[in-house]
C-alpha cells in the first residue's frame, strides 16, 4: 500500500506558498457585485487569471449582500468563513483556498476552532487531475478532528472513463491517540446514452491505530476489494446491480483473515412526478479463514417519497436486516420503519415556519437469547423556524 501512495513530503512548504499566493491575489483592488467580489478586470494577455472571494456559512456559499441579514441559529452550531478561487490559463488550472471558524453561540465548544482546505485542479486534453488538503480542529463543528490529503486523476474519451484516487486520512482523538487510514481506488467505467452503464473498480484500504492501549504499538487492518456494477436508466425507472468480492485482514483480532462477498440490487420507480418508490435488496457473506465459520447477512429496504404540493411532503421508510453464523453464535433479526410528514406553513414576516411529524418503530429479535429482545416505538413533533 505504501508503495502505491504519493509521498506528500514538503506539504507544509507547499501550503505556505499556496497561502501566500492567495493573499497576494486578494490584495489587489476589488469591486463589489451582487454575488461575488472579483478582482478588477485586467487584459488577458497581461494577467491571464481571475480571482473571486465568496463568503461561506455552514459550508455553503452565500451572497455578500445577505451576510448582514443572517439570523443567528440557536438550535445547532454554525460556521463562517471565506472561499478564494483563482482560475489560471483560461480555466486550464484552478486553485481553491477555504478557511472557516466556529461562530459563537449555543452548542459551540470552542469558537476559535478552525478549518482550512486547499485544492488544486488542472486539465489538459482528455486528462483532469487534482490534489486536496484539509485539516480541522477537534472542536470544529463540521468534519472535525482530522487531516486529509488526496490526489486524483481521470481520463475520459467518449463513453469510456478511467479514474484513480490515492489518499491518506488521520483522525485525532482527545487523548492524542490517532487513527490513520491510507486508501486507493481505481475505477473503469463505460456510460453511453440508451445503453447500460458498466463499471469495474478495485479498492485497497489500510487502517492503523497509532497507539494501542496495551502494547503501545500500531495495529493495522487491511482490505482489498474488487467490485463490478451494471446499471440501466429508463424513462420512469432505473436499476443497478452490484457484486463485490474482498479480502480483509484484522490485526486487532490476531490477524484474522476473512473473505467477503456482497450483492446489491437497487431500483427506483417514478410512476408520477410527485411519487418515487425505491426498493433495495442486499446480501453479505463473510467467511473466516482460520475457523471456517460463515456469517450470512440479508437485508431489504423500501423507501417512498410523495410530494403532494410545494408545502406538503410525506416520506415512509421500511427496512429489514438479519445476520446468522454457521457456528450458531449469532442469530439476529431487526425490523424497523419510519414515517415523516412535513408541512410548510404560511410565511410570517421574515420567517418561514415548518412543522414535521415523525413516527418510528424498531424491533430486534435475538433468537439465541429471547429475553434480549427489544422493541421501540417513538414519535416526534418538530417546529422549525427558518429565515426567508
Amino acid at each position: 500500500m505504501d508503495g502505491e501512495l504519493i509521498t506528500f513530503g514538503g506539504m507544509h512548504d507547499t501550503l505556505k506558498l499556496a497561502v501566500l499566493a492567495v493573499v497576494f491575489l486578494c490584495s489587489n483592488p476589488v469591486w463589489g457585485s451582487e454575488d461575488i467580489w472579483q478582482v478588477s478586470p485586467k487584459p488577458a494577455e497581461t494577467f491571464p487569471y481571475q480571482t473571486s472571494v465568496i463568503p461561506m456559512a455552514n459550508g455553503t456559499p452565500i451572497a455578500p449582500s445577505s451576510v448582514r441579514s443572517l439570523a443567528p441559529e440557536t438550535d445547532r452550531p454554525r460556521t463562517e468563513g471565506i472561499l478564494a478561487t483563482t482560475t489560471w490559463l483560461k480555466g486550464a488550472f484552478a486553485t481553491e483556498t477555504e478557511v472557516a471558524v466556529n461562530q459563537r453561540g449555543p452548542g459551540v465548544e470552542d469558537p476559535s476552532a478552525r478549518m482550512m482546505r486547499l485544492g488544486l485542479i488542472g486539465s489538459t486534453g482528455l486528462v483532469r487531475y487534482g490534489m486536496t488538503y484539509r485539516t480541522a480542529d477537534q472542536a470544529f463543528s463540521q468534519g472535525s478532528g482530522h487531516e486529509r490529503r488526496e490526489a486524483w486523476g481521470e481520463w475520459q474519451n467518449g463513453a469510456m472513463a478511467v479514474r484513480s484516487t490515492v489518499g491518506q486520512r488521520t483522525d485525532f482523538t482527545a487523548d492524542a491517540a490517532g487513527n490513520e487510514q491510507r486508501y486507493s481506488r481505481t475505477e473503469v467505467s463505460w456510460n453511453k446514452a440508451a445503453w447500460p452503464h458498466v463499471a469495474l473498480s478495485y479498492a485497497q484500504n489500510a487502517e492503523s491505530q497509532t497507539m494501542e492501549a496495551l502494547s503501545l504499538s500500531p495495529q493495522k487492518a487491511n482490505s482489498h476489494r474488487l467490485e463490478a456494477a451494471l446499471g440501466y436508466r429508463g424513462a420512469v425507472w432505473d436499476a443497478k446491480l452490484a457484486s463485490g468480492y474482498g479480502l480483509e485482514t484484522d490485526q486487532l483480532q490476531h490477524g484474522i483473515e476473512s473473505q467477503v462477498n456482497t450483492q446489491t440490487v437497487m431500483a427506483s420507480f417514478r410512476p408520477v412526478d410527485s411519487l418515487s418508490i425505491t426498493p433495495t435488496l442486499g446480501y453479505r457473506a463473510e467467511q473466516q479463514e482460520w475457523s471456517g465459520a460463515k456469517t450470512n447477512s440479508p437485508s431489504a429496504s423500501l423507501t417512498m417519497k410523495y410530494q403532494q404540493s410545494q408545502r406538503l411532503a410525506l416520506t415512509a421508510i421500511g427496512n429489514y436486516f438479519g445476520t446468522r453464523s454457521s457456528d450458531k453464535l449469532v442469530d439476529l433479526d431487526m425490523i424497523g420503519g419510519k414515517g415523516v410528514l412535513t408541512w410548510e406553513l404560511e410565511p410570517v414576516r421574515d420567517w418561514k415556519p415548518q412543522v414535521a411529524l415523525e413516527g418510528g418503530y424498531n424491533l430486534q429479535v435475538n433468537r439465541l437469547m429471547p429475553s434480549a429482545q427489544t422493541e421501540n416505538l417513538s414519535g416526534l413533533l418538530r417546529l422549525v423556524l427558518a429565515t426567508m
